[in-house]
């Protein structure tokens, strides 16, 4: 049977939208549009309305006089929220990001902005663009890893596709919300530079290279000073420094004043009422005190007049103020084109782990006659609200990500299904025992295991998680369960469906494992789809997998704080710029799998790695070569060492990577381009991203952060160009 990373060709039917208008365009349209608004219809536009008890979970009111059918805002990452099981049920961002596919990451951010498009959701809350600092961080599933070039350009291709659509993106959550331990009574105590090039960096590149239309505020404090007051991130930073054109929301109820929230520069409150609950609407922090702060002088009119004129030229740079779809959250969009791209995606987010005499892929030549799928994770899934539970198959996480799913393919009936073409037999045991497991293994020629460990967000506690996972191990007494099946079954296959790392002491016991994350809807297709070879894996980590102690930071579990108050948890970002693979290559920690690490079914080889450094930055190309018997995707990742002339630098720095489909024997050349604001380093002393004057850059080629065979030198001396 060919292998091949590519399932039959998707063609993806959208309605048709033209491309959005220019920033200058859309400001000269909205600024005469509210030329005549008043204040109270000012106050309206940036205040939000039914507090989350109306059809959308934020929503902004309408002004007849003037033909403004108000605002409806819908999470989130992984598809539309609250429809009803009409709407796609999407893979985890980091499932997106494992595939390292610029074009499955922008047709997967076109496809969830039609499905907001067609519902006439004007604001999407999603991407998610915070950094994996901790493994243990609850949210780390709807973000796009540890590194923050790759969130950046992850971050680029989704929202350029959902506003393709016409629909706003919201990137989120600015910035510093990497734990959900008191996240709402929290401080992110971050060092300058370390703000500049990890944290804030995907939303350099959400503004500059994708022209993103929103930007959510985050819930906790930034060295000290909460994120929706905090005058330096929101208006100094984002507004000034970044010229961000368009408008700052809150995150639901993260506001807790007037003066210090409108007057640092947010644009708009919502869900509006000064906490949860329909007692609520209409009781706002905002509405009317904004008015009574400009009559006091607390801050100016124009404050006003420059947050309504943001919300409103988004608008038209959307081209949303003509002819925009009524709000209806349940018009059908789960269509066969987003199932196919969502089975796709999961199929190559599949990182292989472990294949050790090439157990995988599974064919009934290699004499197996008998599967035996072993776990509760193999079994259908039980829902409830917002995923708050983890009973079956786990498709997502908890929390506000989530979707409501319309189904969810459960692996043992893919497998089931996908063996009888086989004519291989499956035998089933459903349950986390592992006595029964060693069991129903034993007489099979091989054993699949499908374990599972979750988190989500603060506000749902699941197992005694509270968002957080109270440790990395799997859950359900997974490791028992694969200790007992690998001594009753030599042939053991490990199938891991968590949001991060977790801890593997079965590693030397099993002869395979596939970390399939959070697939979405299609969950047992994808990875059976990988475990029969139909899909070759080409799925990478787009983080470090290693033990919790090795990391150079952990969440903490301090007890609950009041939001907004003057006591905070405190998030000392003690590691600066060492976040994931930069902190275990400057310590010499060898992890258990590095960044970028993924096997194939087939093997590949890098050559002939090229550098030049031009006016507009550095061009490298590099040859791979399937050396396999089998198709497959490689995915060639650049790393760059910085002149000695920067100081305290991490040793290594991801800048570039690319997707290549190779047949058997292929070889194919790339270029990657690496642009000057990647060969620089913000210097706190001139507040500036500075390129070194001279010295030499170090260019490494290879498949993953420990695997990097080539390497060349480029010496630079900024006054030849």
């Amino acid at each position: 049977m060919r292998l091949s990373t590519v399932l039959s060709t998707v063609a993806i039917l959208f309605a048709s939208k033209t491309l959005a208008m220019s920033w200058e365009e859309a400001d000269k349209k909205a600024r005469k549009w509210c030329e005549d608004l008043t204040n109270e219809e000012k106050i309206a536009i940036v205040t939000g309305r039914e507090n989350m008890t109306g059809v959308c979970v934020g929503s902004i009111d309408p002004i007849e006089r003037k033909g403004f059918k108000g605002l409806c805002l819908q999470d989130g990452p992984a598809g539309v929220r609250f429809a009803n099981g009409t709407a796609t049920s999407w893979q985890a961002a980091i499932n997106t990001a494992a595939t390292f596919d610029r074009t499955l990451l922008y047709k997967v951010g076109e496809a969830q902005g039609n499905e907001f498009y067609q519902r006439g959701i004007n604001v999407a809350l999603a991407p998610a663009m915070n950094i994996q600092r901790a493994p243990a961080a609850g949210r780390i599933w709807e973000s796009y890893g540890e590194d923050p070039f790759l969130a950046g350009q992850c971050g680029i291709e989704v929202i350029k596709g959902m506003q393709s659509k016409g629909v706003i993106a919201t990137a989120k959550h600015y910035i510093g919300n990497d734990q959900e331990n008191n996240r709402g009574a929290s401080s992110s105590n971050i060092p300058e530079q370390a703000l500049w090039e990890v944290y804030m960096e995907p939303f350099y590149r959400a503004v500059n290279d994708a022209s993103v239309d929103s930007i959510m505020a985050a819930y906790n404090a930034v060295n000290g000073t909460y994120s929706v007051q905090n005058k330096r991130l929101l208006t100094d930073y984002l507004k000034d420094k970044l010229e961000f054109q368009g408008f700052v929301m809150s995150d639901w109820w993260a506001i807790y004043d007037v003066e210090k929230s409108f007057g640092a520069g947010m644009d708009m409150n919502m869900p509006g009422g000064k906490y949860w609950g329909p007692n609520f609407i209409g009781d706002s922090f905002w509405g009317e005190h904004i008015q009574e702060c400009i009559d006091k002088d607390i801050f100016p009119q124009e404050r006003l007049d420059d947050a309504v004129l943001r919300i409103i030229r988004s608008l038209y740079k959307a081209e949303q103020m003509d002819d925009y779809p009524d709000v209806n959250l349940y018009v059908d969009t789960n269509t066969k084109e987003n199932i196919a791209l969502n089975r796709k995606v999961g199929a190559d987010s599949n990182v292989l782990l472990k294949n050790d005499d090439a157990i995988l892929p599974i064919k009934k030549t290699n004499k197996i006659k008998k599967i035996a799928v072993i776990g509760k994770d193999s079994m259908p899934t039980k829902f409830c609200s917002d995923l708050g539970c983890a009973d079956g198959t786990l498709p997502l996480g908890w929390g506000s990500g989530t979707t409501d799913f319309k189904y969810i393919v459960d692996p043992l009936s893919a497998i089931t299904k996908r063996a009888k073409k086989e004519d291989i037999e499956v035998v089933s045991y459903g349950k986390d025992d592992a006595k029964g497991g060693a069991e129903a293994a034993k007489d099979a020629d091989l054993a699949i295991v499908f374990v599972q460990a979750d988190s989500g967000e603060e506000y749902v506690t699941v197992e005694g998680n509270k968002g957080d996972r109270q440790s990395l191990d799997l859950w359900h007494d997974g490791n028992e369960l694969i200790d007992a099946v690998a001594s009753a079954n030599k042939n053991t296959i490990v199938v891991i469906h968590a949001p991060g790392p977790v801890n593997v002491p079965f590693l030397d016991k099993v002869k395979g494992i596939v970390f399939a994350g959070m697939p979405g809807q299609e969950s047992g297709n994808a990875i059976t789809d990988v475990l029969f070879g139909d899909v070759n894996p080409s799925g990478h980590l787009p983080y470090t997998w290693a033990p919790r102690e090795d990391y150079p930071t952990d969440v903490k579990y301090d007890a609950a704080l009041q939001g907004g108050g003057e006591e905070k948890t405190q998030y000392n970002y003690d590691e600066g710029l060492f976040v994931g693979y930069r902190w275990f290559d400057k310590k010499g920690i060898e992890p258990t799998f590095a960044f970028g690490y993924g096997l194939s079914y087939t093997t590949f080889e890098y050559s002939d790695l090229k550098v030049e450094m031009k006016e507009d930055g550095l061009h490298v190309s590099v040859t791979v070569t399937n050396t396999g018997s089998v198709a497959g995707a490689a995915v060639p990742m650049i790393f760059l060492s910085f002149p000695d002339v920067v100081k305290d630098y991490p040793s290594r720095l991801f800048k570039g990577f690319d997707k290549m489909m190779l047949e058997a024997g292929e070889s194919k050349t790339t270029k990657i381009f690496i642009d000057n604001h990647d060969l620089s380093y913000f210097d706190v002393e001139s507040m500036e991203f500075v390129k070194p004057e001279e010295g030499e850059y170090t260019v490494y080629a290879g498949s993953n952060a420990r695997d990097l065979p080539l390497k060349k030198n480029k010496t630079f001396y900024l006054n030849l160009h």
